[in-house]
């Protein structure tokens, strides 16, 4: 047998839970508030991706909010399928209403640092989501696991 972390299921509830305050918590004065930020399908992101390319890459259109969406909570955490436990943000909801048609290629989470938030997550949409008429648009709820134990 080799050496290996094991994640109690309380190590996985309160680890998810306590992820979740990092990135939006709105039991603080002032609440912290995250965003969810869609990129355009040109971006091809992968694990050397900067928060300075999606900013480069984030979509322009009228049907978008400058700066993204807010996510201003995430759940209590819930026991994920496999282990550990994963938290869950507030509903957003894309929807296409006006302005120039674009292609997303998907959306990253960035949390509400200051001078300059710091990407949590980047989600890819394979394959990209057109908004470029009326009733094109879908719902994003940012999941976030913590805590699964390797197989061992």
């Amino acid at each position: 047998m080799a050496d290996r972390p094991l994640f109690t299921n309380e190590a996985a509830l309160t680890g998810a839970e306590e992820v979740g305050k990092t990135i939006a918590d709105p039991a603080l004065s002032p609440p912290t508030v995250a965003k969810v930020r869609l990129f355009d399908s040109g971006l091809i992101p992968d694990v050397g991706t900067t928060r300075d390319e999606l900013l480069a890459a984030e979509i322009v259109t009228a049907s978008y909010p400058a700066g993204g969406y807010d996510i201003d909570t995430f759940s209590g955490p819930t026991f994920a399928p496999g282990g550990g436990a994963f938290i869950t943000s507030n509903l957003v909801t894309v929807a296409y209403s006006t302005g120039d048609p674009v292609v997303v290629g998907g959306y990253w989470l960035e949390d509400a640092a200051t001078p300059t938030p710091n990407v949590r997550e980047v989600f890819v949409y394979d394959p990209p989501r057109a908004l470029s008429t009326i009733g094109n648009g879908w719902p994003i709820v940012v999941q976030l696991g913590y805590g699964a134990n390797q197989a061992g």
